[in-house]
């Protein structure tokens, strides 16, 4: 009975943190004065911000297509980028990232092991890329180095756990004496052979020029945004800074598409620049809605009309199980996406 409501309580932890962190960020700028600042923004830049949306999606799926050429999938370049758009309907899900490898198998039969591999390598060096792009910010933000340095343990320590034989092992090691994931030990090496594969290859090393630019056009929305409300004295670089620590502290939260850390870090650090609270929340929050809402709904949009394409009949509840069934590597990919 304990365990069980173990597993109800844990399913809704991430979105209880999601929301506490996005009300003591509305909470912290005062409501009145975020609501001001959203009523006098230029809502019609909100077209541009998607138009940048737009590019870094297409940018990082067209990334995740190279990355398959590493293990000969049959993808032309519209499925990778129908595939990883669809993805993208469950981004406020979390374990969400692998009901891409679930879409993959159900129209190309490609192991769920083999995909994942390439998510791990996408989401990995990704987080790794936007970094640099945060530097700029570190002057202004005290625990800037701090986090940026948590973020790299994070991605590139993982990366370089995958990539080094010894470390591997080491790893795997462990996991075989620990009961709960002792029968997972297969799962994981197998994953691991994948990404040295994946992460070694050329179309990896030269893909991620295609990730730079996705990081770019993502800086780019965030300094429309930053107009959209009125602020008009931070430069693109600087917008790129906000971009690039959101990111790097979403990443270290796992949180689903880092909801609640990348905000509170990214108008915690405007504010240290000089703006006022209010226009700092307001920009963030007008960034980040756009953008998440576009990938929710063009996911589920992709999902619909292109259902007979993927062999899928997509439900919310459905699509859940799937993403926690490829987690575990063990459920049907038919069943879990059919209701």
């Amino acid at each position: 009975m304990r365990s069980r409501l173990w597993r109800y309580v844990r399913a809704w932890l991430p979105w209880l943190a999601m929301v506490l962190l996005l009300g003591l960020l509305v909470q912290a700028v005062n409501p009145a004065n975020l609501a001001l600042a959203l009523q006098h923004a230029n809502l019609w830049l909100i077209l541009p911000i998607l138009g940048c949306g737009l590019i870094g999606l297409l940018l990082r799926s067209i990334r995740w297509h190279l990355l398959l050429s590493a293990i000969d999938a049959p993808n032309s370049l519209l499925d990778s980028v129908l595939l990883f758009t669809a993805s993208q309907s469950v981004i406020l899900v979390p374990g969400g990232q692998f009901l891409l490898p679930v879409l993959q198998r159900s129209q190309h039969g490609t192991l769920i092991r083999q995909s994942a591999a390439t998510i791990l390598v996408q989401e990995l060096v990704f987080g790794v890329l936007v970094l640099p792009a945060a530097l700029p910010g570190l002057p202004f933000y005290h625990y800037a180095g701090l986090l940026l340095f948590l973020a790299l343990i994070f991605s590139g320590g993982t990366a370089a756990a995958f990539l080094h034989g010894d470390l591997s092992r080491f790893g795997l090691g462990l996991a075989a004496r620990i009961p709960l994931l002792r029968g997972h030990v297969p799962t994981f090496a197998e994953v691991q052979r994948h990404f040295v594969l994946i992460a070694s290859s050329k179309a990896a090393i030269w893909g991620s020029v295609f990730d730079m630019l996705a990081i770019g056009a993502a800086g780019t929305g965030f300094y429309i945004a930053l107009f959209a409300v009125g602020v008009t004295q931070l430069t693109w670089p600087d917008a790129l800074a906000i971009y690039g620590l959101g990111s790097a502290v979403g990443t270290i939260s796992a949180l689903p598409g880092g909801v609640g850390a990348n905000e509170d870090i990214s108008t915690l650090v405007l504010t240290k620049m000089g703006l006022v609270a209010g226009p700092a929340a307001a920009a963030t929050l007008l960034y980040r809605v756009v953008n998440l809402l576009m990938g929710v709904g063009l996911g589920w949009a992709v999902l619909y009309f292109a259902s007979q394409r993927f062999q899928v009949h997509p439900s919310f509840s459905g699509l859940i199980h799937a993403c926690r069934g490829a987690e575990r590597a063990r459920l049907s990919v038919r069943e879990d996406l059919s209701s």
